[in-house]
């Protein structure tokens, strides 16, 4: 008897040193969890980046698209500048569903709250794969010339600085053009003067830009201004027209523009060029 009984203690305790999954017959119990599926694959449909030459403080950003994709997904979307290839500002798509139409607007502002440098900007999709899609290129600037037609500078009588009677001197600078002549915001803002002056800028609107210590002045326009304290106006607005009106009446139709910076004027010709290279 008392082999057998060793024998039977043997094979218990065999028995505790094996797994019970192995014991039981099942494998799966003890595999590693499957991992998990890869990201759903999309694709970009339909993009479209409206203006593609846009202003700050004029039409925002406009980015437009579709997705074809298996379900709805998170995007990101960086616009990027072409310059430095880094995002300035990074939007969110929490939930794009599949074949509609997606919109994001980007004022012009850095994630920082900054206006975004002059230049080429283009729109990168990335979903949850890692895999970057394209989703259009622009151009971005922070002025347009305020003069819509055909013009000329007046030359050396018309530059800042000159001597003017009374002892005064010239605070901005003039522009030729033919009465009429569309006038536009060269910067968006809020307007802070408009009416006439009967003695030197006759019918005049001034414009405090937006995100600036800077006032634009827009002098002797044809018409009495529409425009109120208060209004905002966007970068390319129209505002009115070329005139002849206060101390131009006896020199002809131009436009007398000014840059205040702080309260102080400044010489605008350089930024004036630079802004009808572009516009």
């Amino acid at each position: 008897m008392r082999p057998r009984r060793r024998a039977l203690v043997a094979t218990a305790a065999i028995a505790t040193l094996v797994p019970a999954a192995v014991v039981a017959g099942s494998v799966a119990d003890t595999a590693p969890p499957a991992p998990p599926p890869p990201p759903p694959e999309f694709r970009i449909l339909d993009a479209k980046v409206s203006p593609r030459h846009a202003y700050f403080a004029g039409r925002p950003v406009a980015i437009a698209f579709r997705i074809a994709a298996p379900e709805a997904m998170a995007l990101q979307v960086d616009v990027v500048r072409d310059k430095t290839d880094r995002p300035v500002r990074r939007l969110r798509l929490p939930a794009a569903a599949p074949d509609v139409a997606q919109r994001l607007d980007w004022d012009g502002l850095t994630g920082g709250g900054k206006v975004a440098p002059n230049g080429s900007y283009r729109i990168r999709i990335r979903g949850a794969d890692g895999r970057v899609r394209r989703g259009g290129t622009f151009r971005l600037r922070s002025h347009t010339y305020p003069v819509r037609g055909r013009h000329a500078d007046r030359g050396p009588i018309g530059t800042f600085g000159v001597a003017r009677n009374g002892g005064r001197t010239h605070e901005g600078f003039d522009v030729n053009a033919a009465c009429g002549t569309p006038l536009v915001a060269a910067r968006g803002g809020r307007v802070v003067r408009a009416g006439y002056d009967p003695v030197l800028y006759g019918n005049v609107v001034i414009i405090r830009g937006e995100r600036t210590q800077r006032d634009y002045w827009y002098s002797h326009m044809k018409h009495t201004p529409r425009l109120r304290v208060g209004d905002r106006v966007r970068t390319g607005q129209r505002i009115g027209s070329v005139g002849d009106t206060g101390n131009a009446r006896t020199i002809g139709c131009h436009l007398h523009f000014e840059i205040h910076s702080r309260g102080r004027p400044i010489d605008p010709a350089p930024e004036l060029r630079a802004w009808d290279r572009w516009s």
